[in-house]
């Protein structure tokens, strides 16, 4: 849910950004930072939602022996 407030404030931040008219010649430079700098945290959230999402499938499929694969292990072999 909080990956879902926080996916709607980068889209609110955009929607404020692109709609604010330019005031002065100069400030091109400071709205394209802006710009940068939201497509930077989107970014970051998007791979963080990746991240979870990896930590989500290791809880149901995980890759190493459970500790009674271990024990069965070492009776046997």
């Amino acid at each position: 849910m909080g990956y879902r407030l926080s996916v709607f404030f980068c889209i609110m931040l955009i929607v404020i950004v692109a709609a604010n008219p330019f005031e002065q010649i100069g400030l091109g430079r400071e709205k394209r930072d802006v710009m940068d700098s939201t497509k930077n945290a989107a970014t970051e959230v998007a791979k963080t939602l990746n991240d979870a999402g990896e930590a989500v499938v290791n809880v149901f499929k995980p890759t190493e022996k459970s500790t009674i694969d271990k024990i069965a292990d070492a009776v046997n072999g």
